[in-house]
């Protein structure tokens, strides 16, 4: 099972080993989940951590990302294949996870991946928080 990951799920995994985002990256040997993620996401996961965070999340944010496997996106190529369906900052978010054949979007981001223009898109995934991903495993 392929799961693309936002940047918010890879920072909040970071952030806390007490959460449903860091809880993907512990089930992934059980459940064997590919992680997948965009190079863009992971420079903006990146950035984040090291300006606001300790340097024991920084630390755990490159042990995390040593399990995802990172693919390349065209920006550009992403903000017109889905222009109108999504903001064109989270359009490579989608064409990534299209891009790579994921089952599953995990994404933190409501206000912006779960809208009535999402919802009526028919991906190749399925768009889900980290704790309904879960839920849906167990």
């Amino acid at each position: 099972m392929k799961l693309f990951l936002d940047a918010n799920i890879i920072y909040s995994a970071a952030k806390s080993k007490l959460g449903a985002s860091y809880l993907i990256f512990q089930l992934r040997g059980r459940f064997n989940f590919q992680l997948i993620s965009s190079r863009l996401a992971l420079v903006e996961a990146e950035r984040n951590i090291t300006e606001k965070k300790s340097s024991e999340t920084v630390e755990s944010f490159y042990k995390l990302i040593e399990v995802i496997k990172i693919i390349s996106v065209d920006s550009k190529q992403a903000k017109h294949y889905y222009k109108g369906v999504i903001e064109e900052k989270d359009a490579p978010i989608l064409y990534g996870a299209k891009q790579s054949k994921a089952d599953y979007l995990i994404t933190l981001d409501r206000k912006h991946f779960f809208t009535n223009e999402i919802k009526k898109e028919r991906f190749p995934f399925k768009i889900l928080i980290p704790g309904d991903f879960i839920n849906n495993l167990m």
